[in-house]
């Protein structure tokens, strides 16, 4: 029946009202992001990762417009275009949903939250995870009241909007830092948008609850009057429920924020995050092979198995050791490489070196590691989605971003709207035009140059002598 996650027409409508809810949100979001690195990037990943998702919703043929094509085209775009640690994990959401489509609401919800959690190796109570775990529960709950869907999600979100600072408190970075959970509070926008769409109601969103987890004063406000603590953090009555993921924390008795002390982030000694999409048969066996070595390689590690694809996140410490693991998978990869310290710049640089990724990251740029094999379509889709990922959370495609192909793309799969400088045409040159910030400004959009020779599209084998040394490499046989 209409309202239901296999009604097509419904999840557009939640795809229109939460990206401009995201939008809004997006700054907010940002400004408490302190797990699993204080990067300030949260509200923009999840952003990021639903707009990819829409854009494969977008391109659906009009016979693909039941809710179960809708719902996978979410799935997969979300998997396509994850950003960060944020968007890996609301990926596997988001697929953990769309297989549970043909159960009752609040039982894909529960299917969803449990999926989220298997994205990651280690997972870690007073975050996201835990409150997708208490919006399902609060769903279940309404819906055994008679609730209908609508109004059933509607109450697991504002349980999981009333619980989120005492949740939050659990975890001891947010809780040292006096913050909620960003990735929390996205989910919850994301789903306030699906309990909106569900009812029929216009938008916009309502995201100002969140100014209320507006920084380290505000979270301590957070949980409102009548909690019973002085620091906002403690029990909430105004939804009692039995939390699955969190009997076992201390929240009864928190300390006061002020007093407790700083605990750095898991990923203080990582420097690069790397995002690498896989293809292989089988995208099962491959995630979790993932999951079991990459926590050497780094942390705030997560993978998500798709259709024939994986998705998988690290802040690693080199870019060497990751890009050694992956090339030990078997598996066909692209990956994106950026600092976790220090400003970006709208660049895209190309390269099959690991060492020559790390030092595009750390200049500021969106590194592109597109090892030689790479099939074509591939490496330019993946230079696609770094540019938006280098345009960051403008919504206008126009936004001017340099690209630095090196030798990775033939000059058919240059498109008209980047910028290409010359001379960065192998790894030496991407360093030069990254090391000349004139150069940089100077580009034009390749639109706006007359048609370039025929060229081969094909990428090449990466290059015997990298332009950078590279870190030891890793042994290959860690992937089964």
């Amino acid at each position: 029946m209409a309202g239901r996650l296999e009604d097509g027409a419904v999840l557009r409508d939640w795809l229109g009202l939460a990206l401009p809810a995201l939008d809004v949100a997006r700054e907010r979001i940002d400004a408490v992001n302190v797990f699993p690195v204080p990067d300030g990037d949260t509200g923009t990943n999840v952003l990021l990762t639903v707009r990819g998702a829409a854009d494969e919703v977008a391109a659906l043929t009009p016979g693909d417009a039941d809710g179960a094509a809708v719902l996978r085209a979410v799935a997969r775009g979300a998997l396509l275009s994850a950003r960060g640690n944020s968007g890996v994990i609301l990926s596997r959401y988001l697929g953990g949903l769309a297989a549970a489509a043909h159960q009752a609401l609040p039982a894909a919800l529960g299917a969803a939250a449990e999926a989220a959690r298997a994205a990651v190796p280690e997972p870690e109570d007073g975050t996201v995870l835990t409150v997708a775990a208490v919006v399902a529960a609060g769903a279940r709950e309404a819906a055994g009241r008679g609730a209908d869907e609508a109004d059933a999600l509607a109450a697991g979100v504002a349980a999981g909007r009333s619980d989120l600072a005492r949740i939050s408190a659990a975890h001891p970075v947010l809780r040292s830092a006096r913050v909620v959970d960003a990735g929390a509070c996205a989910l919850l926008v994301l789903l306030d948008a699906l309990a909106a769409a569900l009812a029929g109601r216009p938008g916009p969103v309502d995201v100002g609850w969140l100014d209320a987890h507006g920084g380290a004063d505000a979270g301590i406000r957070a949980g409102g009057p009548g909690h019973g603590h002085p620091d906002g953090l403690g029990e909430s009555h105004d939804h009692p429920h039995d939390h699955p993921h969190d009997r076992d924390e201390p929240h009864d008795h928190p300390h006061d924020l002020r007093d407790g002390p700083r605990h750095p982030s898991p990923s203080a000694g990582a420097g690069y995050e790397v995002v690498a999409l896989l293809r292989c048969a089988d995208a099962g066996r491959l995630a979790g092979a993932l999951s079991t070595a990459l926590p050497a390689v780094g942390d705030a590690v997560a993978v998500v198995a798709g259709d024939g694809l994986v998705t998988a996140h690290v802040h690693a410490v080199t870019t060497g050791a990751a890009a050694d693991l992956l090339a030990g998978s078997g598996a066909r990869w692209t990956a994106t490489v950026r600092t976790l310290h220090g400003a970006a710049r709208p660049v895209v640089a190309c390269t099959a070196d690991a060492g020559v990724a790390a030092a595009a990251a750390d200049a500021g740029a969106v590194a592109v590691l597109l090892p030689g094999g790479a099939e074509p379509g591939e490496a330019r889709d993946a230079v696609r989605r770094a540019v938006a990922e280098a345009r960051g959370p403008a919504a206008d495609a126009s936004a001017p971003v340099t690209v630095l192909p090196g030798d990775r793309l033939g000059a058919a799969d240059l498109d008209p709207a980047w910028s290409v400088p010359g001379g960065a045409a192998d790894d030496a040159g991407v360093l030069a035009a990254l090391a000349d910030p004139a150069a940089l400004a100077a580009a034009t959009p390749l639109a706006a140059l007359p048609a370039p020779a025929a060229a081969t599209s094909a990428v090449p084998p990466a290059p015997t002598v990298p332009a950078t040394p590279t870190v030891p490499a890793r042994p290959s046989e860690v992937l089964p």
